[in-house]
């Protein structure tokens, strides 16, 4: 394998969202997990990753008890 070559790797959505990490394998266009069986290519990766973003959105934010109810 070329040295200039990146390898990207992949965390299983599924499991990072229940707080494991868990690095995808591939094969071919698709990744899958071993731990819970995520089946999917990058682009729905992605997808799962940008919904995960919004979890996490307001971490370094401090949301008051009357921000909330204004919700």
């Amino acid at each position: 394998m070329p040295e200039n070559r990146q390898i990207v790797r992949m965390r299983c959505p599924v499991c990072f969202s229940r707080e494991n990490d868990v690095v995808l394998l591939r094969d071919g266009d698709e990744h899958y997990c071993v731990k819970c069986g995520f089946v999917g290519d990058e682009v729905a990766i992605r997808a799962a990753y940008a919904d995960l973003r919004k979890k996490y959105r307001l971490i370094a934010t401090r949301v008051t008890v009357e921000e909330q109810r204004a919700r």
